[in-house]
């Protein structure tokens, strides 16, 4: 389990992450699927976004209310960018700039800059992620990595 590994910026494990590289990292080692080959973009969340693997569920600001009824364990979850002062979404900006796992019981694991750790987050009890939910991909190995994930 890579929980409470440290945030550095640009970096893909083992022993530190950014966001993007927790995410490449996990299904690199459990599927070895190289989420960053195939998909374009300035950032590494952008590349994992448009990779070719998977299908994705893009949402707008018209979705009041997320459903995470159609996620499953082990799909990936995008979130608007804001910049690190920003205290609420930026509406204005529907690009990736983080991403998760999301581990079932509206939990997941993803690598926080804010925390300077990987970390596990409820939607439930901080209803901000939830609203700047942008994306989900089912990514068609994800029933494999949510059982590696979970243990």
């Amino acid at each position: 389990m890579q929980l409470n590994k440290l945030y550095e910026h640009g970096k893909n494990g083992p022993d530190t992450f950014d966001c993007a590289g927790l995410v490449w990292f996990v299904y690199n080692e459990i599927c070895n699927l190289n989420l960053y080959s195939g998909g374009f973009g300035l950032s590494t969340t952008t590349k994992i976004m448009t990779c070719s693997c998977g299908s994705i569920t893009l949402y707008d600001e018209t979705d009041l209310q997320k459903d995470l009824t159609i996620v499953r364990g082990g799909d990936i979850l995008f979130f608007h960018r804001q910049s690190m002062n920003d205290s609420e979404p930026r509406k204005d900006n529907k690009y990736p700039g983080h991403c998760g796992i999301y581990l079932g019981n509206n939990n997941f694991i993803h690598c926080s800059r804010p925390k300077g750790k990987v970390i596990v987050s409820n939607f439930l009890k901080n209803a901000y992620w939830q609203e700047v939910l942008v994306a989900s991909k089912d990514v068609f190995t994800s029933d494999l990595v949510y059982q590696k994930v979970k243990k």
